[in-house]
């Protein structure tokens, strides 16, 4: 399988400031399964320079929903927005 990975843009802090540990841990468990589901669907398929970095997609499971960008020069999936419907967490659930 290719490498493809993930991360934040601008940074975490801007994308999932406010969210709990275990929200946290929901968002990048489904940002790294786009990330792998990109890298099978990009297997075989030539780099075209033109087409460098994807539009913005949206893709949800459950409670959460991505805002991406697929950065073909780099294998990188871009979480650029996220949004958690789970309830928050009270004093220290975090």
């Amino acid at each position: 399988m290719s490498d493809w990975t993930w991360e934040y843009i601008p940074d975490s802090a801007h994308v999932v400031g406010g969210l709990t540990q275990g929200q946290c841990a929901e968002v990048e468990a489904l940002a790294q399964r786009i990330a792998d589901a990109v890298a099978v669907r990009m297997i075989g398929r030539p780099f075209n320079p033109e087409e460098a970095v994807s539009g913005l997609k949206s893709y949800g499971e459950g409670l959460v929903t991505l805002w991406y960008q697929e950065d073909y020069r780099d294998d990188t999936v871009v979480i650029c927005r996220v949004q958690h419907l789970g309830p928050d967490a009270g004093p220290g659930e975090e």
